[in-house]
């Protein structure tokens, strides 16, 4: 029998190798990998070369395995998988996506009069900031990183204990046990308990007594065949991982559909602002030349039916303003659901802070400038930056990540249950028999055998699982040549409305030419007031077409930018050269 004093140190040490067995019983069973089935003959891979994957911005060292992988490999990933604590801050569920460093965080000013004009950073950066939309795919964080939380109580440690007392019976006898048990990350389980049984008992309840002292007890339970390399929980562990790994492709996609929609709604604005200062200034004309009109009718130099003519030019320009102010306050309006301040409330911007004009696009922007050979290299470079880009493969990627955790799931619920174990225990105190039976120290060694026969759940589960692979890698696919067509017809789009750009400025200009020599000819009496309405009436038109012209333009850059997957817009498109250099 050994002493008490070595019981103790004894159990603990039981206790810890026990806990430890996640890193010793790993590497000891990785040579034996290689015996264990490979699930690549179930599960529905692409070749790496299909598709591109995001690059960094989901990068974890920690990733779960792969259905694909080798046993052994799986097993060195487990252990980075799974940490003691998952506990994320407020601040790190809530983050976004890294912006863009270049550009700067600019204030929105409460006061309109005197304020700088409104840029398109200002609006990007509260979208960004405040934008709803991107702060519910990022609350999704929130709701990912409970469920790792939970997951991980699979593995907490439980306080179990009873108590049985037989006071009025032939056999009088008490009963007491409280005791730790845990659920370890290689499958097992370890426990440590105390008992006490006192009084008399039935001759085959004999094992019921303890001595005086009670009885400590210790051991664990190891998987041999099923769930040594995943069970229920880990699986579960691993697929909330995973959840939480996926929702940073959906916040990103969020936030480049929103600053795209954003940018849209400024251009909006701002094409608004202009088109109602076309029409102010065509009204202004019209008033302007009333009071000349007057003078000329008094001398006699116009006849009265022109006084009148421009007096309803007057009242259709007006009208026509009227229609004007309404679109820009529209506009206004709509780019307030983007534009918002720091409390989050949308901001109603001020006419006032108009830009003066559209920016206008650099000579090397236009694809037409490039020969057909840089155009193709383009057009290539576009497609590989867009499919390392999008976030929408990263999102498949992962989600085929979490079929493939429950395939290796489903096969291993195909596999033997046979566990084994090793327990321990000493009696302390007076022995209670004269016999002495209960002052050894008792070791046991156990094995436990469970085979399912038919297996039809974990089939069914198996063969639910490859269509849902299958379905997979047919959306992956489809998802892949999606990008490359919204590229191609974003570079197309770009190209085009630079084009238009350019000759809608060519028509303007043509177009305010006919306008000066029609006024010169009106004023030395050569040309009559129909004429020159008609000749402010093209050159109002050509001024419309030019700033849908360059709305157009702007919207296409908005909608390369997202179909780039950049989550924010580019000052210029990209060209081969600037492809060369990691983009931010």
């Amino acid at each position: 029998m050994l002493p008490v004093c070595f019981l103790r140190p004894a159990i603990v040490a039981i206790l810890l190798l026990a806990e430890a067995g996640c890193r010793t019983t790993g590497k000891q069973e990785r040579h034996e990998a290689s015996d264990m089935p490979n699930l690549q003959a179930t599960a529905v891979e692409p070749k790496p070369e299909d598709y591109v994957q995001q690059a960094t911005y989901l990068a974890n060292p920690a990733a779960p395995p792969e259905a694909g992988t080798q046993n052994q490999e799986v097993v060195e990933s487990t252990e980075e998988l799974l940490p003691a604590e998952e506990d994320e801050t407020d601040a790190e569920l809530l983050r976004l996506p890294p912006s863009d460093p270049t550009a700067s965080s600019v204030e929105i000013a409460e006061e309109s009069p005197g304020a700088m004009d409104l840029e398109l950073s200002a609006v990007v950066a509260s979208v960004r900031s405040h934008f709803p939309l991107i702060q519910q795919a990022a609350a999704g964080r929130a709701i990912a990183s409970g469920e790792i939380l939970s997951a991980n109580g699979a593995f907490d440690r439980k306080l179990e204990g009873f108590t049985e007392s037989q006071p009025l019976d032939y056999y009088e006898n008490y009963r007491h046990e409280i005791g730790l048990k845990r659920d370890t990350r290689w499958g097992g389980h370890t426990f440590a308990k105390y008992r006490n049984g006192r009084g008399v008992f039935e001759p085959w309840y004999q094992e019921r007594a303890t001595n005086k002292g009670g009885e400590f007890k210790a051991g664990f339970m190891a998987p041999v065949i099923r769930d040594r390399w995943i069970d229920a929980n880990r699986a579960e562990l691993w697929r909330a991982q995973l959840e939480r790994r996926r929702l940073e492709p959906v916040v990103l996609q969020q936030v480049i559909t929103s600053v795209r929609d954003g940018s849209v709604a400024y251009w909006n604005w701002v094409a608004a602002g202009a088109n109602y200062r076309v029409m102010q200034g065509l009204l202004d004309l019209a008033i302007q030349r009333n009071e000349g009109l007057k003078v000329q009718v008094e001398l006699q130099e116009k006849a009265p039916i022109d006084l009148v003519d421009n007096q309803r030019i007057i009242v259709s320009r007006e009208a026509k303003l009227v229609g004007a102010r309404r679109k820009l306050e529209q506009a206004a309006i709509k780019l307030s659901l983007f534009l918002r301040t720091d409390a989050g409330a949308p901001f109603l911007i001020d006419a006032q802070r108009l830009p003066a004009e559209f920016p206008v696009p650099s000579e090397t922007a236009d694809d037409h400038s490039l020969g057909s050979n840089q155009t193709s290299e383009l057009l290539t470079d576009d497609v590989e930056l867009a499919l390392a880009q999008r976030p929408e493969l990263s999102e498949l990627q992962i989600i085929r990540q979490q079929i493939n955790i429950a395939m290796r799931q489903a096969c291993n619920e195909m596999r033997p249950d046979i566990d084994a174990g090793v327990l321990v225990g000493q009696d302390v105190g007076a022995p209670t028999s004269s016999k002495r039976d209960k002052s050894e120290l008792e070791l046991e060694a156990l094995i436990t055998l469970s085979v399912p026969l038919e297996r039809r759940k974990a089939r069914g589960k198996i063969r639910s699982l490859q269509g849902k692979l299958a379905s997979i890698s047919a959306k992956t696919r489809f998802t892949s040549d999606k990008i490359v067509a919204d590229v191609r017809i974003a570079r197309v789009a770009l190209t085009a409305a630079g084009e238009r750009v350019t000759k809608a400025t060519e028509s303007y200009s043509l177009a305010d030419q006919m306008l000066e020599a029609e006024r010169e000819l009106f004023s030395v009496g050569q040309s009559t007031l129909f004429e020159l309405n008609a000749r402010e009436k093209q050159t109002a038109e050509a001024a419309v077409q030019r700033i849908s012209a360059f709305f157009e333009y702007h919207v296409a850059k908005a909608d390369y930018a997202a179909a780039m997957g950049f989550g924010a817009p580019l000052a210029e498109p990209v060209t081969p050269e600037s492809v060369k250099e990691p983009l931010s």
